[in-house]
């Protein structure tokens, strides 16, 4: 695939992921266009898995479940929840997204937000070899306390564990 090409492809992806969250379709199972993993893509975050690499075929939940679960969750207490501001820096080698997702609280009307980073790398073909996020506790620490009843940073499976006990307790379903 030519640079241009895979510039172009990179700008789609990560338009999908936008117009995916913008939409609220992530909460009804939808997945991001164009969004092809290598065997070996790996997943890092100091907030989401700190101080590991995932191996995204190794890990029990796959990445857009995981967005299905996270962006549900999110819902019971901030129904509207999405990206409010973004930005795509795309390359031939990959992409990056900055975000401000906001959400108002159903239980007491306040607004609360953050903003999330993600390096997106890629190989020849477009296919993601590495992919990257990162938040800031001052205010994601707040955010996700209050949709979800915890905070991280997180190790190994304990997010997609502390999302289970909420679907739990709200009695949600995939």
């Amino acid at each position: 695939m030519k640079p241009e090409d895979r510039i172009a492809k990179h700008r789609r992806m990560a338009e999908s992921y936008r117009d995916k969250y913008v939409l609220q379709q992530v909460q009804q199972g939808e997945t991001y266009d164009e969004w092809e993993f290598t065997d070996d893509a790996v997943y890092t975050s100091p907030y989401f898995v700190a101080e590991q690499e995932l191996v995204l075929k190794d890990v029990a939940t796959s990445f857009d479940l995981a967005a299905t679960v996270e962006a549900k969750a999110y819902a019971v207490v901030f129904p509207d929840w999405k990206p409010v501001e973004y930005k795509l820096w795309a390359a031939d080698n990959g992409f990056v997204m900055r975000y401000r997702w906001e959400g108002t609280s159903s239980i007491d009307g306040a607004t609360m937000g953050f903003y999330s980073i993600s390096f997106v790398e890629t190989n020849e073909d477009a296919q993601i070899t590495h992919w990257s996020t990162y938040v800031n506790d001052e205010e994601y620490g707040p955010f996700l306390q209050a949709a979800i009843g915890a905070r991280g940073p997180f190790h190994g499976e304990e997010y997609m564990q502390a999302l289970s006990r909420h679907f739990e307790k709200h009695g949600l379903t995939i």
